[in-house]
């Protein structure tokens, strides 16, 4: 509760974090709410919906500019994020049966960058986090009590994560695993009520799926392409032997522990490795106690295998199958959260046993590097969070050197040592860059500019920021990039009784290749002036930099496509 008390200050007192691309991206689906989009199902859009009409109704939403409704929208995020936490130690206690418990995996959370981040940005992660979280929850409460209601909830949870995040589909690949593993999760699960559970998780999809069939399955073949089973506009077709089977596979493993160590803090990583292992050792001993015994000694007599069996199900086939995926295909950092809510409440039972441990120098290792782990992670995320801060004297430092190479190089630009900024900072920036062109070409024509770009994030981000919330094109898939919400949105080549219903309106176009320019843009229009290379100012310090060209008289628009899949 502390933690969502500061997030929602940090949000409402002046936040300095824009909204990443992919939080305008569904704020945009939210605008054009629908059952289906082209690459996630309808969930996040429907909420951020949902917390724009509250904040309306509230008078919150501001006067257009954007700012105020940012932490309007980012609320649902706090709030998905206490209840999270609140599960967490709900579990952790019911489990263990042990305080200290809950209070090790609160603590332990706290010093997770990537918790800390995800309660603060309104993707399709937080809420996805909190239905994998109440699933899990369900499911222990079967394991306890075999009611059938517990069941039932199970599979209400997942249905309702589905709607955000397909990874929810892991579930009952995870309850396999924990039946085969013990005999008190198999007596538990084995029940008639689980195929009961297992339809009312996938009706939850059958909107998506009949949104689907109107629009070409084009959230499945995304997810295929995703996975690795098609390539991407501009992905080589061809690459050698010895570097597409093994050192490209070899770079994405370590790109995946690497990330995954990074984004939960690096020694809290470690510990959540070592502690794995403790309960994996356990957890084959019990299994071999069955078996011993021809499976008639309960697994929580058996040194409390069961429980510790049941968080092994639900982290470890998480981390191994994006292990094996990135043998054939990267994956984002992202992807294996889920995973992270069992193996806490695993890492807090193993620490809390640890710190009590009767041998001295087991009990003195676990309390110094799980004292340093906690210390660590504050730190390193109140940091993170802060180094907007530092921009003033960086913009000091860096001053001498503009214009030069050495404004790249030197150490106090924050593109070497502020990470997250390149997500988080400089959105407002660049749109106030794009809005001061586009008023200049509507004081010269007399006509409202166009305003496109060659990504779809870049179009709703600007789309946010833009004074108004005009619509922006993307014509991302005609530049050589792959389809995306946009190709199913009216385009540039929409047309109404006269021909094309843009024809002879002037645009500002950002961030198209000189070599779409020429090929796809510029006989789009009678005269294109560009580019324009501008650079995005954030607290006095160039953050990024933006191409811009001015374009006159539209004429036509060839929809034609690039290579998706």
């Amino acid at each position: 509760m502390l933690g969502a008390v500061l997030n929602t200050y940090f949000l409402w007192n002046k936040c300095p974090f824009n909204l990443t691309e992919d939080e305008a991206h569904y704020w945009e689906w939210a605008r054009h709410l629908d059952y289906g989009y082209y690459s996630k199902p309808p969930g996040i859009a429907w909420v951020i919906a949902a917390a724009l009409k509250v904040g309306e109704a509230l008078g919150l939403n501001g006067d257009g500019s954007g700012a105020a409704l940012m932490p309007v929208m980012r609320m649902p995020a706090v709030i998905f994020g206490a209840m999270s936490g609140m599960l967490s130690l709900f579990l952790a206690r019911r489990m263990f049966r042990d305080d200290r418990v809950a209070l090790a995996v609160i603590v332990l959370s706290a010093a997770v960058p990537m918790f800390a981040i995800g309660s603060l940005l309104i993707t399709i992660d937080s809420p996805m986090y909190l239905c994998w979280a109440a699933t899990v929850y369900c499911l222990w409460r079967v394991v306890e009590s075999r009611s059938p209601a517990w069941v039932y909830a199970a599979g209400l949870c997942a249905g309702l994560g589905m709607m955000f995040k397909p990874v929810l589909i892991g579930i009952p690949a995870c309850v396999l695993v924990a039946m085969g593993m013990d005999l008190t999760l198999r007596r538990a699960f084995k029940t008639w009520h689980m195929v009961g559970a297992l339809v009312l998780m996938l009706c939850s999809q059958i909107p998506v799926v009949v949104w689907n069939a109107h629009h070409g399955w084009v959230t499945f073949r995304h997810i295929a392409t995703q996975g690795g089973l098609g390539r991407q506009a501009g992905e080589a077709a061809t690459a050698s032997g010895v570097q597409r089977f093994l050192v490209d596979p070899l770079m994405r493993l370590g790109e995946y522990v690497g990330g995954q160590a990074g984004g939960m803090g690096g020694l809290v990583f470690l510990l959540l490795v070592l502690a794995v292992g403790v309960a994996w050792k356990r957890a084959r001993a019990g299994v071999r106690r069955n078996v011993g015994t021809g499976g008639q000694v309960p697994s929580a007599e058996a040194g409390g295998d069961a429980r510790v069996t049941f968080l092994l199900s639900f982290t470890l086939p998480l981390w191994g199958f994006y292990l094996l995926m990135n043998l054939w295909k990267g994956t984002e950092i992202n992807w294996p959260a889920a995973s992270y809510f069992a193996g806490m409440i695993l890492l807090a039972g193993v620490v809390v046993e640890r710190w009590n441990s009767a041998v001295a120098k087991t009990r003195r290792d676990w309390r110094g590097w799980t004292t340093a782990t906690v210390i660590w992670g504050v730190l390193m995320t109140a940091v993170a969070m802060n180094l907007h801060r530092v921009y003033p004297l960086a913009a000091t430092k860096l001053k001498p050197l503009a214009g030069t190479e050495g404004y790249g190089k030197s150490p106090w630009n924050p593109r070497k040592w502020d990470l997250p900024a390149k997500k988080l900072r400089g959105f407002a920036e660049r749109a106030e860059l794009v809005e001061g062109i586009r008023a200049e070409l509507a004081k010269e024509t007399g006509q409202e500019p166009l305003i496109v770009t060659g990504r779809y994030d870049n179009s709703s981000s600007l789309a946010f920021y833009l004074p108004g919330h005009p619509f922006v094109f993307s014509i991302m898939s005609n530049v050589g990039g792959r389809q995306n919400q946009y190709d199913l949105w009216p385009g540039l080549g929409e047309r109404d009784e006269k021909g094309f219903k843009y024809a002879g309106r002037p645009a500002v176009i950002i961030g198209v290749d000189e070599k779409y320019m020429t090929s796809v843009v510029r006989p789009a229009f009678e005269k294109v002036e560009g580019p324009e290379r501008l650079s995005v100012v954030v607290d006095g310090v160039v953050l990024k930099e933006v191409t811009v060209y001015r374009a006159w008289g539209f004429k036509q628009w060839a929809d034609t496509k690039g290579n998706i899949y």
